[in-house]
């Protein structure tokens, strides 16, 4: 199932997104894409689909192969896959959920106000998740209207080019972004953290 063309609007995505991105520096590239659904096509994948229906999921919003970058600042191929219930983090070796978010439990999603394909989903009740997508728009609207789906709330979504998340309970790392002269840097540091 996917999203209505109520839920999407006739422009693709809701216009306060498109307020919003209007302030972030864009890839000509990502100007006119639309929102694609399950890319995966995991509504065919029947060990997933049984997951599903057992967490009273009905309809997946969307799913893609994305780079996760992991608490060692190593990066990981994985699925993502956005349902009306939760984002999942999938490996796509073993078809094994890594993990299931519920909706209702992310505060915000964070990305720069520059033209990369990072993107952060912020879980306070937990630790966030530090992605890298060549589809980040997609992802960030249809997340955006899949909370809006679950929970009757908006989801905000933080412009910075200095982001802090945690990577687990106790440690936190910071993501900065720069404009430079071939395109934009990124670096991952490690930041302490106070008692």
């Amino acid at each position: 199932m996917s999203l209505s063309d109520e839920e999407v609007g006739e422009d693709g995505g809701d216009q306060r997104l498109q307020e919003l991105w209007a302030k972030k520096s864009r890839r000509r590239s990502s100007e006119l894409k639309i929102l694609v659904q399950d890319n995966l096509e995991i509504r065919d994948n029947s060990k997933l689909t049984m997951h599903l229906a057992k967490n009273g999921e009905t309809s997946i919003f969307f799913s893609d192969v994305v780079t996760k970058v992991n608490r060692k600042g190593r990066t990981q191929d994985r699925w993502l896959m956005i349902t009306d219930g939760a984002v999942y983090n999938i490996d796509p070796t073993s078809v094994k959920i890594r993990r299931r978010i519920a909706l209702s439990n992310i505060s915000h999603i964070s990305t720069s106000q520059l033209s990369d394909n990072f993107f952060l989903i912020h879980v306070p009740t937990e630790y966030d998740y530090l992605y890298i997508s060549g589809r980040k728009t997609e992802i960030v609207a249809v997340l955006r209207l899949a909370y809006m789906h679950a929970t009757g709330e908006e989801l905000n979504v933080a412009l910075h080019n200095i982001i802090d998340y945690r990577i687990d309970k106790e440690q936190q790392r910071r993501l900065v972004f720069q404009r430079g002269e071939d395109g934009v840097f990124t670096k991952i540091y490690a930041k302490k953290t106070t008692r």
